[in-house]
């Protein structure tokens, strides 16, 4: 029972503990976001031209963006009837979905931007953010098919 609180084990556990197989899908996300907003950074910088957005930036609008992904979730999504069996997320679990989108863009910006892009290595940065977010995707669907059946 403590372990249904923290982890999501059937779809009636989906929303309501602090982590589920949509949270794995949120860490996708905070890559994909850095990723994305990041090519506003590196692209200019490659060509010699001042960058439109520093990496502090980049940072600060993949978490607006993580948060608003969140509202729209809970309250748009709900209206709209596409949230997942259309019930609020727990306070628990947005919380845990925002900290794991975050931590997307934290691993884009630190352990793949800070790597690849010093180096002038800016598309193997983008390969491996591509791949990375491919990954992430094939363990969000296998903890979503995990957790439904």
């Amino acid at each position: 029972m403590l372990l249904n609180w923290f982890f999501a084990e059937t779809a009636l556990e989906v929303g309501r503990s602090w982590f589920d197989f949509y949270s794995i899908g949120h860490i996708c996300f905070g890559i994909g976001l850095f990723l994305f907003f990041s090519l506003f950074y590196t692209i200019p910088k490659k060509h010699g031209k001042t960058p439109i957005f520093s990496l502090v930036f980049v940072f600060i609008l993949s978490f607006a963006f993580i948060i608003l992904w969140e509202v729209l979730e809970n309250f748009l999504f709900i209206g709209l009837g596409w949230k997942f069996e259309n019930r609020l997320d727990s306070w628990q679990n947005i919380t845990t979905d925002i900290i794991i989108g975050i931590l997307g863009s934290l691993i884009s910006w630190l352990f793949c931007h800070e790597v690849f892009v010093k180096d002038k290595n800016i598309w193997a940065y983008y390969i491996f953010g591509i791949i990375g977010f491919g990954l992430w995707l094939v363990v969000f669907i296998i903890l979503r098919a995990l957790t439904i059946t």
